[in-house]
């Protein structure tokens, strides 16, 4: 007991916070006040996930058994999630703490529905999370919410298949230009290959945003403007316009399907390469063996840049137990309590460095390269209340430049799409 409250004291920031919590669980016998509960919200994931969360807060109550405080999470699938959250806000019946899709936390944040969580860890501490993390949760300037896990996205490619075609890949660690990889494109065709997957068959909105904006990224562009909640002239920028443009010639030259069928073709031998995520890389690694390579996106700029973000943990604005929410926060964000166990069930990218020694597989590729490009070159997708009509619009335009509809108008009218409700909720076309 002692050991824990000594913990509990030094790895928390403020000494109005360390008050609080040592009030609570100061009592030298069994608790005898009746039993706090954090109430959890969490978004319905892969099951092994589910259970990894479940074991998660089964730990945390069985640690803080003695101190009368336990959580109770509920989860809703993803479909229904965002609307389960509105309608809690409106009845003023939020959970303490909640699970928020990385892109979206700007709009709860917008809404004041959530604390900031600077106070509940230190300098130290933040600085073990990966920077990818730390931006992702930081909105106007203050932390609002922390993941377990971050994500990545690369480029596989069968080294027997290139090597067949005459093709030869960069060097470890480095990636080709966007001419280089479409003269690549090419080779394979002209060797009777198809060459890389783009998975155009995911029906979800994020899929496109996530992985295709890194190119309009590289090439010095955006989605939005964050300072002026500015679409229009952004997101239809002469520069998106020309690298959609040659994003478009993969489909027209047939170096990429526009409407596969196999949502596996890279592991099912049909494709060279996979334009694809971290998700796939333990199957590809069993598939393919030492055939398997990895690099980075293709960059359309001097530097590549890499898609991250992921689900992350947040705080009520309005729980009643702030401190002891914080608790939980940090228990499901700790290395050992909660990166490794849900790193392990879902494969994702550990959100803290301190938790790279439970996987050894980081030391090698592709796990290795996930690590380098959101050290050096992710970038979350935009922070904006805006996030869900923009992603949207953004999605809709890309699906029909795949299928040959004009770039330049077809960004026009998703730009403007996106600007007139910004310009409805605001009144002026300005942050709210």
């Amino acid at each position: 007991f002692a050991n824990r409250m000594t913990v509990i004291i030094r790895s928390l920031r403020f000494g109005l916070v360390v008050l609080g919590i040592a009030g609570l669980l100061s009592a030298c016998g069994p608790p005898t006040e009746k039993m706090e509960v954090i109430r959890v919200w969490s978004h319905q994931g892969q099951e092994a996930e589910n259970q990894a969360m479940r074991d998660i807060a089964a730990a945390f109550n069985a640690d803080h058994a003695d101190h009368a405080v336990r959580v109770h999470i509920e989860f809703f699938p993803d479909h229904q999630y965002t609307e389960k959250i509105s309608i809690a806000a409106a009845a003023g019946d939020l959970p303490d703490a909640l699970g928020i899709d990385g892109p979206t936390l700007a709009q709860f944040v917008a809404a004041g529905l959530l604390a900031p969580l600077d106070d509940y860890f230190t300098a130290e501490e933040l600085a073990d999370f990966l920077p990818t993390i730390i931006e992702q949760g930081t909105v106007n300037g203050r932390l609002y919410a922390l993941g377990a896990f971050d994500s990545a996205m690369v480029l596989y490619y069968d080294r027997e298949r290139l090597a067949a075609a005459g093709v030869s890949p960069p060097p470890r660690g480095t990636g080709w230009s966007w001419d280089e990889f479409v003269a690549a494109c090419r080779e394979l065709k002209a060797a009777g290959d198809n060459p890389v997957a783009l998975h155009m068959d995911i029906t979800g909105d994020e899929w496109y945003t996530y992985a295709f904006s890194p190119l309009l990224w590289s090439a010095g562009g955006a989605l939005i403007d964050p300072a002026t909640q500015r679409v229009q002239g952004v997101l239809n920028h002469p520069t998106n316009v020309a690298v959609l443009r040659g994003w478009q010639q993969l489909f027209a030259e047939g170096l990429a399907a526009r409407t596969p069928i196999n949502p596996d073709p890279f592991g099912a031998g049909e494709t060279a390469m996979d334009w694809t995520g971290h998700w796939m890389a333990r199957s590809h690694v069993a598939a393919k063996g030492d055939r398997l390579g990895v690099m980075p996106l293709p960059r359309t700029g001097a530097e590549p840049s890499a898609a991250c973000g992921s689900w992350c943990w947040a705080m009520a604005a309005h729980t009643g137990q702030p401190d002891l929410t914080a608790l939980w926060v940090r228990w499901v964000t700790d290395a050992e309590q909660g990166v490794q166990p849900m790193v392990a069930a879902g494969g994702a990218v550990p959100a803290r460095r301190s938790a790279l020694p439970f996987f050894p597989e980081y030391e090698e590729d592709p796990w290795r390269l996930f690590m380098e490009l959101l050290e050096e070159y992710g970038r979350p997708r935009p922070q904006t209340p805006f996030y869900p009509v923009l992603t949207r619009q953004f999605a809709a335009a890309v699906r029909d430049i795949a299928h040959g509809a004009d770039v330049a108008d077809r960004l026009d009218r998703a730009a403007e799409a996106v600007q007139r409700i910004i310009e409805r909720q605001t009144g002026a076309g300005g942050a709210p």
